[in-house]
């Protein structure tokens, strides 16, 4: 009766499986990062509140200014045209390994503030203590706050894919 031996080297399937891992690695950071830039881009867009009144002026001459001329240009009352939320980006190099979210308008940070702080934000907007805009510092805080769990919990999913057993 013939038969058909196989013989399976262990070591061999699991460092295949280990090096099929190790490649997956950067895709699967990359992508992560990705989701996170954009999660950081529509948490920005969401339009601030309407405005407190009386309005608190960062300056006697930023409130001459406003009126002198005629809200900035705008008329007064100002009336949002959405161009600040819509203007948020996230963008990626052209190697797909830098990301970038940001808004490329000049007056944002009087509204959101910046990457790194809320000082920057406008008295008029609600100031750093009660800002009616999303605070783009806080946002990425907590968005990234969430990225480590989310990339463990994709390296689980490969490696299961790979036959590896994790735990849950």
């Amino acid at each position: 009766m013939p038969f058909l031996s196989i013989k399976v080297d262990k070591g061999k399937v699991v460092r295949r499986a280990l090096e099929r891992l190790r490649r997956k690695w950067p895709l699967i950071s990359r992508f992560r990062l990705w989701r996170a830039a954009l999660e950081i881009r529509r948490e920005m867009k969401v339009p601030g509140a309407k405005p407190t009144y009386p309005i608190r002026w960062d300056s006697v001459k930023q409130r001459k200014a406003f009126f002198a001329t005629d809200g900035f240009g705008r008329g007064i009352p100002t009336k949002r045209t959405g161009a600040t939320s819509k203007a948020w980006i996230a963008r990626r190099s052209s190697e797909g390994e830098d990301y970038d979210v940001g808004n490329p308008l000049a007056h944002s940070k009087y509204l959101h503030g910046t990457a790194r702080s809320a000082r920057t934000i406008s008295n008029v907007h609600g100031g750093p203590g009660s800002p009616r805009w999303p605070v783009f510092s806080l946002v990425i805080q907590r968005v990234l706050a969430k990225l480590p769990k989310k990339v463990r919990e994709s390296l689980k999913l490969i490696a299961r894919q790979e036959g590896f057993k994790t735990s849950e």
